[in-house]
């Protein structure tokens, strides 16, 4: 089972941490925190609001993701670019039977396609293009998902400003039979909504988008980086120079932790 994300838990833990202090603060008075319609009011609207603005496929496909963003991302161990290295060595020999080998035990979807392409003999041209073009799916695909949970962002206090309006409206309609003791539980129970709202931008929609973005670039380098591995083994080039040319890239952007050597496993 996957581990929950510890700056997830943190955060979150916090933030919750922060608001039941507020209402232990308050003992006597800790019912007006809890209005069942307000939170309606406010998660429905936003999901409606939402619906109305993007296609409800895409929103759906939001809701199935924000559990995998309070779960870890899959750490790379280096094991995609051993197998990487490992076939570029067998490609460059022309020991293909063992480079297919090789590519069936590659479990990456990104590293398996191109390695795929290279030894069916497509053109570079044409390896670089389908690369590129999976690489530009992925973020279209992810930062139209990080734009839906800012729309919900959005809209969550924008509903729950309409449930107080809701609420004091119901509150001047009785405002000639009530005393002002009454009339200050019923405002404050009608603040409440816009809590609501506030809360579920700004400790939960803003973040998620916000770790999606954040995810979506680590994955685009790293992909970028085994781009530039697939093309070199393309070009039959030495498995060291094509391990430099990775340990550099990741250098650069420091996206992942360091890679395992490959120089035990390739003998020139």
């Amino acid at each position: 089972m996957t581990a929950i994300r510890q700056s997830t838990v943190i955060g979150l833990a916090g933030g919750l941490l922060l608001l039941v202090g507020m209402m232990v603060m308050s003992p006597e008075h800790i019912g007006i925190f809890f209005n069942i319609p307000g939170l309606l009011m406010v998660i429905g609207g936003t999901f409606a609001a939402t619906i109305v603005s993007r296609p409800i496929r895409d929103v759906q496909a939001v809701v199935h993701l924000i559990p995998e963003l309070l779960h870890d991302e899959p750490v790379p161990s280096g094991t995609e670019v051993n197998q990487l290295l490992r076939f570029a060595e067998n490609f460059r020999m022309g020991n293909l039977r063992t480079a297919e080998r090789d590519l069936a035990g590659i479990e990456e979807p990104f590293l398996h396609a191109g390695l795929r392409m290279v030894i069916d003999g497509c053109q570079p041209q044409d390896l670089s293009k389908a690369l590129q073009w999976r690489m530009a799916g992925l973020r279209a695909r992810e930062q139209g998902q990080a734009h839906i949970l800012r729309t919900m962002a959005v809209f969550a206090p924008a509903f729950g400003m309409l449930g107080t309006l809701f609420g004091l409206m119901q509150m001047l309609s009785a405002l000639g039979d009530s005393g002002l003791a009454e009339i200050g539980s019923s405002m404050a129970f009608a603040m409440i909504t816009t809590l609501y709202g506030l809360v579920a931008s700004n400790l939960f929609f803003k973040p998620l988008a916000i770790k999606l973005e954040r995810r979506t670039h680590q994955r685009l380098l790293r992909m970028s980086m085994l781009m530039e591995g697939i093309l070199l083994a393309y070009e039959k080039r030495h498995p060291m120079l094509i391990k430099e040319a990775l340990d550099a890239f990741e250098l650069h952007n420091d996206t992942t932790p360091t890679m395992p050597g490959y120089l035990t496993l390739v003998r020139a």
